[in-house]
């Protein structure tokens, strides 16, 4: 995580993948995913996701902000629609994308 907030998120990622799949947890995925986000790296972000075989509310919602921080809204809220298909409505997964959406048109304004 510590990656990601200093500016490394390629060596976060860099880091990931490297780690054997048996040490794989949801902290793991949360923390690149989050490492992605504050770097901007939506496209590797997008990969780690969709090869994350048991997708969490917490990897969701890391997810989420990463797109939602990024600009992509219609992403992002495609991805509060899938999971919300299975499980119901997660308010940090909302408060992530609203305070995203937010901070993108007050920074416009």
């Amino acid at each position: 995580n510590s990656y990601g907030l200093n500016g490394m998120g390629k060596q976060a990622v860099e880091l990931y993948l490297k780690m054997p799949q048996e040490f794989m947890n949801e902290a793991n995925h949360v923390c690149v995913l989050n490492a992605c986000s504050h770097s901007g790296l939506v496209h590797e972000a997008r990969l780690i996701f969709k090869n994350i075989q048991i997708k969490t509310v917490k990897i969701y919602t890391t997810m989420v902000d990463c797109l939602s921080r990024a600009s992509f809204f219609e992403e992002a809220q495609h991805l509060v629609d899938e999971f919300e298909r299975d499980h119901p409505p997660s308010l940090p997964m909302y408060s992530k994308y609203r305070s995203n959406i937010f901070e993108t048109f007050s920074y416009i304004h």
